[in-house]
Parts: C-alpha cells; sequence; structure tokens
C-alpha cells in the first residue's frame, strides 16, 4: 500500500489503511503518532465495547517472544480482528523481530499489527511490514526533502487547537509567544492546557496566561510555584511568587489557584496511589500526564490533615487580603512560609 502523512490520513482516513493487517506509525512527533493511533483504532475496532477485549498494547523493552506469540496467537474475543499494538518497535529484540517477520508474512485476516517509532525505519522489517500494510508518516513537513528545518505554522495550529478542543479562542500574541516556548507538537499541546486552564470563562487565551502558567515564559509560571509549595520547597516557593508579583500577577488571583493545587492534592493523598493515569481519572475538569505524576511525588509529603490546615490557611489569607492593607507580597509570604510550617 502507498505510503501516506499524519495531516492527510487525520483529513480523511482512506478505507484501505483501516483494513490492512499491518500499519507503521513512523516519526519523530509524539503528538501525531498518538493521534493518528487513536484514529486507527477508532477504525479497525469496529464492535462497540471491543476495545477492552481485543486490543493489548506493548513496550518494546518489556515484549519477550514468547509475549509476543501469545500476544498474537490469541484470536479475537468480540471484534472481526485482535489488535496488537507495539511502541518504539525499532527497539525490540532480534527473536521478536524474526517472529514480527513470520506475521507479516502470514497475514493473518484476525490480527491487525500496528508498530510505532521514529523517522528512521528503514531495512527489511518495515520494508515488509510496509509491503503487507500501510506506513503512516507522523512528522512535521521539511522546507525540502533533504531538509531538518521545519516548515510548520506552529502559532496557526496551536489557534486551530485551542478553538477545536478547549472550546476557546486565542490572541495572535498568545499564539506567538507560545509557539517559541517549544519545538514539538506534544510539548506546545500541553502547554495549551495550562494556558486554556488559566483562562477560565474568557473568550480567548490571552499573552499574560502563557506567561502566567507556561513553561518557558519570562517569568516563573504559576504551576511552577504551587509545585514548589506543594514539594515544601521554601527558598523555591518564596523565589517564584515574588517573581510572579513583580511580574504584574496579582495574589487576588495567585490565593484560589494555590487553593485548588491543594484540593487536588487533598484528592491524590485520600486516592493512595502514584499510579498517573489513575490520579488524571480522578481529578475533576482537565487534567495532564505531568500534573499527575508532579501531585503523586508531593502527595507523599502530605497528609489529610496537612491539607486541610493548608486550606485553612489559604481562607484566611484571602479574608486578610479583603480586609486588611497589607501589602500582598507580605500576605502571600507569610501564606506560604505557614503552609510549609505546617505541613
Amino acid at each position: 500500500m502507498p505510503r501516506t502523512t499524519a495531516d492527510s490520513f487525520l483529513s480523511d482516513a482512506p478505507q484501505e489503511i483501516a483494513q490492512a493487517p499491518a500499519i507503521l506509525l513512523a516519526g519523530d512527533e509524539p503528538y501525531l503518532i498518538d493521534k493518528v493511533l487513536r484514529v486507527v483504532l477508532e477504525a479497525v475496532i469496529t464492535v462497540p465495547g471491543a476495545e477492552a477485549f481485543d486490543i493489548e498494547t506493548r513496550d518494546s523493552d518489556e515484549l519477550t517472544a514468547a509475549d509476543y506469540e501469545q500476544l498474537v496467537s490469541a484470536l479475537p474475543l468480540m471484534n472481526d480482528r485482535r489488535v496488537v499494538v507495539i511502541k518504539n518497535v525499532t527497539a525490540v529484540s532480534a527473536d521478536v523481530r524474526d517472529r514480527i517477520k513470520e506475521t507479516l508474512a502470514q497475514a493473518a485476516p484476525t490480527l491487525c499489527l500496528i508498530g510505532t517509532g521514529g523517522p528512521t525505519m528503514r531495512g527489511n522489517l518495515y520494508k515488509l511490514w510496509e509491503e503487507q500494510g500501510a506506513r503512516i508518516a507522523c512528522e512535521l513537513p521539511r522546507k525540502s526533502p533533504r531538509s531538518k528545518q521545519v516548515d510548520f505554522d506552529f502559532s496557526r495550529w496551536l489557534r486551530a487547537r485551542a478553538k477545536a478542543d478547549f472550546e476557546i479562542g486565542m490572541d495572535r500574541d498568545a499564539a506567538e509567544a507560545l509557539a517559541e516556548t517549544g519545538s514539538d507538537l506534544q510539548t506546545l499541546y500541553v502547554e495549551l492546557e495550562k494556558a486554556a486552564m488559566h483562562a477560565g470563562d474568557q473568550e480567548s487565551i490571552t499573552r499574560a496566561d502563557v506567561e502566567a502558567v507556561c513553561t518557558g515564559s519570562i517569568s516563573g509560571t504559576v504551576w511552577e510555584w504551587c509545585d514548589a509549595v506543594g514539594s515544601r520547597d521554601p527558598d523555591r516557593s518564596l523565589h517564584l511568587v515574588k517573581q510572579l508579583l513583580d511580574s504584574g500577577e496579582s495574589a487576588y488571583r495567585l490565593v484560589p489557584l494555590l487553593a485548588t493545587h491543594f484540593c487536588r492534592l487533598g484528592l491524590v493523598v485520600e486516592l493512595g496511589t502514584s499510579d498517573p493515569k489513575e490520579i488524571m481519572a480522578a481529578l475533576p475538569g482537565r487534567s495532564w500526564y505531568a500534573m499527575a505524576k508532579g501531585l503523586a511525588t508531593q502527595a507523599k509529603d502530605h497528609t489529610p490533615e496537612t491539607v486541610a490546615r493548608a486550606l485553612d490557611l489559604l481562607a484566611a489569607a484571602d479574608l486578610m487580603l479583603k480586609s486588611t492593607a497589607h501589602r500582598e507580597e507580605f500576605v502571600m509570604d507569610r501564606v506560604v512560609m505557614e503552609i510549609l510550617d505546617a505541613a
């Protein structure tokens, strides 16, 4: 089957690819690989509810030849085909490579073998994979076939994703500022999620939202500061809160944002798991893997009592800001130190 690009596939997924016995997702953009994989699985699984029974995913570094044989020899339970996904297929052992070649040569009608990996997937194995099925190139367009320089409008892509995925506009200035903080779609998408959350009910994400929460912006981010307080790091907590206030952030926004962080932290403490995926499933609203992983680490240093105490102190700080003439920096330094002392 002919090769296709992720962009073309996502715009109009050819039926022949969905019906292929083997599909190779090759490229250097994890965001595109994950997105294409979701669309492929939706097309291959035709029976509702069969996902839990007829899809098996393995990382190459944990796949033995015996495991592989067991995966590909099992028959589908509900769907017309069983789907086996091997991630980072370029790192499989020699024994597994030989068995994959045998599987591809047989082209069993009850199996769809999907492999993911980097852009440099050349050799007999990948040639056979493509001949028996399809290859989808998951990478950004280049200025020329031999060029390493990407020819892609990240700013325009960010604005489109903000509208499509988060139902919010994005100022051109904000998109350009965010585009400067990363060079791959996965990183930029995570930062876009943060900016969308920070914007809340606003009509558009602004540059101020990007500078407040996105890694790589000029000042320390609100997210970094919340993590520093949750991690009980006094020096970094005080340094970042001063940096935020000096850059124009308001204590009236910082207090409720830190309270939200401790509400999430309290949920993770009660949950009693360090698995980021389980934490993401339990958290209300939008969340992302890095957030869940950070909360899991911070939860080890907290108890339900320390979280409750932090929330009480933040409520008192909110009252102090609204009812006294104390400077914002004084109130924030005081509440941060009291939270760290209580923890």
